[in-house]
């Protein structure tokens, strides 16, 4: 009788210790999936790349097509030389803040880099940073970090998971829009010279 309820003892036991490790790593999984966010292999960091097609296009008409969107985003040129337009730009994010009864606004901040050739071009986006607000003191920092560099005093960690969504959501938006006006620009009847 003793050995059976012994038995009983350490199979309880070893069902809580089963549970919680598979919560803890449902958990992780979750949070893991939830930050989908494009990484390269090589650096490590946030990076959004893409080469475009805009055959047809003149890179003076595509240099011109993308700094008048940059302007209209409210980017700010950092570095033009010869086929390369370099800008800060940023993003808006909101979260819940840490007590749940209200929400933050904040930016994301990162380097636009885009590359004019003949036809195409290419963009890179990365070096994302949040840089929350200043009052609050909730600065995620890189999004490359687990958790945010302000702490989980100051910000929740699916707020900090709320923040990557949004900045990738945007980001998606944002290089949408771009390709939009290039294909727009490209496709007008006005801008063709081969008539």
């Amino acid at each position: 009788m003793e050995i059976i309820i012994i038995y009983l003892s350490f199979k309880k036991k070893l069902m809580k210790h089963i549970l919680l490790s598979a919560l803890i790593l449902l958990g992780i999984s979750a949070t893991s999936f939830a930050q989908n966010l494009p990484v390269d292999a090589g650096t490590g960091k946030i990076t959004y790349l893409e080469v475009v097609d805009a055959t047809g296009v003149k890179p003076v008409d595509l240099t011109k097509v993308v700094k008048d969107w940059a302007t209209k985003q409210g980017f700010t040129l950092k570095e033009e030389a010869g086929d390369k337009l370099v800008y800060d730009a940023s993003t808006s994010v909101d979260y819940p803040n840490i007590n749940g009864s209200g929400t933050e606004k904040s930016l994301v901040t990162f380097s636009l880099s885009i590359f004019i050739k003949d036809g195409k071009y290419r963009y890179i986006a990365t070096d994302f940073v949040h840089a929350g607000d200043i009052k609050v003191k909730a600065s995620g920092g890189k999004l490359e970090n687990v958790s945010p560099e302000c702490g989980a005093t100051k910000m929740t960690s699916k707020s900090w998971v709320m923040i990557k969504n949004k900045t990738n959501s945007n980001l998606v938006a944002l290089t949408g829009d771009l390709k939009r006006v290039v294909k727009e620009f490209q496709n007008d009847p006005a801008n063709k010279s081969d008539w």
